[in-house]
């Protein structure tokens, strides 16, 4: 029987592994992508031409967090991505806690976040901030999906509605569809924008975009974790300039709590809550290692290289798996495979995917005394 390794040994071995994580090859832009073959296994069947062995369907789920989905019919429409600020003026956010999955990732000097909204609307939801590059490559697998962002360099917007004239987005941002969003003027100008996911999706048309695949393997119930997966009391993401995250596994609710630690929210005032007060708290977390490299539109800006491969650990159930993230072409889905190379299953429920760079600043596991610390508030 394998041995379970510790937490810390863990770690340790996927921030130290010597492949680091490779960017696109050429001819793999969002534009020559070449769409994966179909994903649907045959039935299996027996030795015998006169047997066939079939297995019952698996009940339908909603894609993006692999929840029951008793009628198929309510998903029959495309994801929202909606690009939010994540600067310290912007928070509280509003409506991020109805997000299906949500990147971060890093900009110029700060992160932003990407939230994707399909099987739970926001309405409102913002502040909503302008795209980046990044952006492109990482939502191409949502299968055309409605873009929500405001304002970016000529490049960028040019990039963005190139994409959308090639169908593998539908912009839908401040310029694009003005009416659907608004400034609190209870907030400062630029983190006072908001827009409404329903009035979004009004924007779907019946011969555009369709529901998004499904981007993880979700366990069933009674599904065991793999043999690697070593108990996690909780992570601390440093992204450098000024920007910490942590997250710390809360078993009364079965997800990770996240604070995170900037210029205006401290330690102790650093639970990142939604405008409504509830904390964030996803029941898995994905830590890819990608490439940062200077924008070409824009080299001030950081583009976060997300096809590829890359070290990735994944934290699920109170544990935390130490693995491989693999991802062919911007249209793949990216696959999470662990030190034995099968794929890792995550809880069913939402998910954050956190980007932090290959080779950046310290990725480190929380103690169970300092992931108490945080949950009782200190």
């Amino acid at each position: 029987m394998r041995r379970r390794p510790a937490l810390g040994a863990l770690a340790l071995s996927a921030l130290t592994l010597a492949a680091a994580a490779c960017a696109p090859k050429d001819g793999e832009g969002i534009a020559t992508a070449k769409a994966s073959a179909d994903p649907t296994p045959a039935p299996a069947s027996s030795s015998s031409s006169s047997q066939v062995v079939t297995t019952a369907p698996k009940p339908p789920v909603w894609p993006l967090t692999g929840m029951p989905l008793a009628d198929p019919a309510p998903a029959d429409h495309p994801a929202v991505a909606v690009k939010i600020d994540n600067s310290p003026d912007a928070r509280p956010h509003t409506g991020v806690n109805q997000a299906d999955v949500v990147y971060e990732l890093r900009v110029e000097g700060i992160t932003r976040l990407a939230a994707i909204f399909h099987s739970t609307p926001a309405d409102p939801v913002g502040p909503v901030r302008s795209a980046r590059s990044s952006d492109l490559n990482l939502l191409a697998d949502l299968n055309r999906p409605l873009l929500a962002w405001s304002g970016g360099n000529p490049g960028v917007t040019e990039a963005v509605q190139g994409a959308a004239a090639t169908g593998f987005l539908v912009d839908v941002s401040h310029q694009a569809a003005t009416p659907d969003y608004y400034r609190d003027g209870q907030r400062v100008a630029p983190h006072n924008l908001y827009t409404s996911v329903s009035a979004l999706l009004q924007h779907h048309t019946p011969d555009g975009a369709g529901p998004p695949p499904q981007l993880f393997s979700y366990r069933g119930a009674g599904d065991a974790l793999p043999a690697s997966a070593a108990d996690a009391p909780g992570i601390t993401i440093d992204f450098g300039q000024n920007v910490r995250t942590d997250y710390a596994w809360d078993p009364a609710r079965g997800c990770w709590a996240r604070y995170q630690v900037d210029e205006r929210h401290p330690r102790g005032r650093s639970s990142f809550v939604d405008s409504d007060g509830a904390q964030v708290c996803p029941q898995n977390l994905v830590v890819q290692f990608v490439p940062y490299n200077p924008d070409t539109v824009d080299a001030r800006s950081p583009k976060a290289e997300t096809v590829g491969s890359g070290d990735a650990l994944v934290l699920t159930a109170g544990k935390m798996i130490a693995g491989r993230w693999s991802r062919e072409t911007p249209l793949n889905t990216t696959t999470l495979t662990d030190a034995a190379g099968a794929p890792i299953a995550l809880t069913p429920g939402r998910t954050w995917v956190e980007l932090p760079e290959t080779g950046g600043p310290a990725v480190i596991p929380l103690d169970g005394g300092a992931a108490g610390g945080l949950l009782s508030g200190g």
